[in-house]
């Protein structure tokens, strides 16, 4: 299926951003946060499959065609590129679905705005106050699992190699090794993604992610906020969306997100499929969002493999 995506470009919170959109103008908004290292385009199978919604998808910060600023990759300011997008794009309370580094800042976003968005819908990433205490204590041994947390934090380095030819093999190797099934990756797709970092500066801004959450881990003050952000619960309705053969995100460490959002958690895995859900089962994950949205009845009459109950916070 192939679906019309238009480009336009806007301000908000002080920088020029890149935004996709396909879907019907009149069907339910869905606002789209992508991870490392993608862009907007790893929602384009999610456009082509979804049917019966409208899809917003910015290039965040730093990344394709959004401007990169040399500052503003903390939590705080991210997520208020979010709140400024969604006001300039004139959306009220859409849905938001969001994966990986996006899903962080989903989590983070509707700890913060949760009046402005209706539901929220996580795809592989723990609440990062759960991720950040299962690295601290080796839970699930989910401190080994993501060893190129640390090497991002070296200056410039990373952001140069990775813009190499050498280093965007090892990218297109980091998507493709990490299916959870052999030839189910959209590898044409995950080569236009990769081919977008070609100069160090193309890198930098989505690095400047880690290097900025690490230091908001170190630095008390820092902390010390992002902890009273986590004070206020969550309070609207949270799918947890889980491609079960993630190795890099424990699935054991995710199910604990409930505990830190302060709310129930519905828990969605996705038999066979890796981390990146979008790029090689855009049809399972098009599901889910039509299931969240409760757009089409007939889907709650179809079994589906591996549903999990809710996850309780108490």
């Amino acid at each position: 299926m192939t679906v019309t995506v238009e480009h336009t470009r806007v301000n908000a919170n002080g920088i020029d951003f890149h935004v996709a959109t396909a879907g019907p103008k009149d069907a339910p908004a869905v606002f789209c946060l992508h991870g490392f290292p993608e862009g907007w385009m790893s929602w384009r199978p999610l456009m082509e499959s979804a049917g019966g919604a409208r899809l917003y998808a910015p290039d965040l910060r730093g990344y394709g065609e959004t401007a990169r600023p040399r500052h503003g990759y903390d939590v705080f300011t991210l997520t208020d590129d979010i709140k400024a997008l969604m006001e300039i794009l004139g959306l009220s309370r859409p849905l938001l679905i969001s994966h990986d580094w996006g899903g962080a800042l989903g989590w983070i976003f509707a700890h913060r705005y949760r009046d402005l968005i209706r539901k929220l819908v996580v795809i592989n990433c723990p609440h990062p106050r759960t991720l950040v205490r299962a690295v601290l204590r080796f839970e699930d041994f989910q401190t080994i699992r993501i060893p190129w947390v640390p090497l991002f934090e070296i200056p410039w380095l990373p952001e140069w190699f990775l813009t190499t030819a050498l280093g965007r093999l090892g990218l297109k190797l980091s998507f493709t090794l990490r299916e959870g099934q052999k030839g189910k990756m959209n590898v044409a797709l995950v080569e236009e993604i990769v081919a977008r970092f070609q100069e160090s500066a193309d890198m930098r801004g989505p690095i400047e992610y880690y290097r900025e959450m690490v230091c908001t881990q170190l630095l008390p003050s820092r902390r010390k906020r992002l902890e009273a952000v986590y004070r206020n619960p969550i309070s609207i309705p949270v799918t947890l969306v889980w491609g079960a053969r993630d190795g890099a995100l424990s699935a054991r460490v995710a199910m604990n997100s409930a505990l830190d959002a302060g709310c129930d958690v519905d828990f969605r895995p996705l038999p066979g499929v890796g981390h990146f859900v979008s790029l090689e089962a855009a049809d399972k994950l098009a599901f889910e969002l039509r299931r969240a949205l409760d757009i089409d009845d007939e889907l709650h009459s179809q079994p589906q493999t591996g549903a999990q109950p809710v996850v309780s916070s108490s």
